[in-house]
């Protein structure tokens, strides 16, 4: 099984009550991997795996889709799993065109993988009620 996979049958192990669906294989370029669902909060996730800090990268359909969403308010999140650093690491959407790459020190929260049941509650309540933030519009 793809490391990716892996991520994403823990989140939905770890996240119960959560409605959950993967878009992965057939939307289209740019959208998020995941929608989700709880307690009248829509969100979305852009799941990445990497072995290595500075490894994972969006793509340009990625940074727009999540430019756009968070334009209009939407609720978004791109999910990175370190595997040699043992991280989890969470990005709000808003921040996607002013990073290179998803290292820990761009992240709004980061736990150590595997992850305790407090650390998956924890991550939710982020998903679900973190302040949104407007990105930044970039410089012509």
């Amino acid at each position: 099984m793809k490391p990716e996979s892996k991520f994403w049958n823990s989140i939905k192990a770890n996240m119960p009550g959560v409605f959950f669906t993967r878009l992965e294989s057939w939307a289209s370029p740019g959208v998020p991997d995941v929608y989700g669902c709880k307690d009248e909060i829509m969100f979305w996730l852009e799941l990445k795996t990497s072995t290595k800090v500075n490894k994972a990268k969006l793509s340009a359909f990625q940074k727009s889709w999540h430019f756009s969403h968070s334009l209009q308010g939407g609720r978004s999140f791109i999910m990175h799993q370190i595997l040699e650093e043992r991280l989890i690491c969470l990005f709000p959407s808003s921040i996607v065109v002013s990073i290179a790459a998803l290292s820990p020190q761009h992240a709004s929260k980061t736990w150590v993988h595997p992850a305790s049941q407090a650390a998956w509650a924890e991550m939710l309540d982020y998903i679900l009620h973190s302040p949104l933030q407007k990105p930044a519009i970039p410089e012509a």
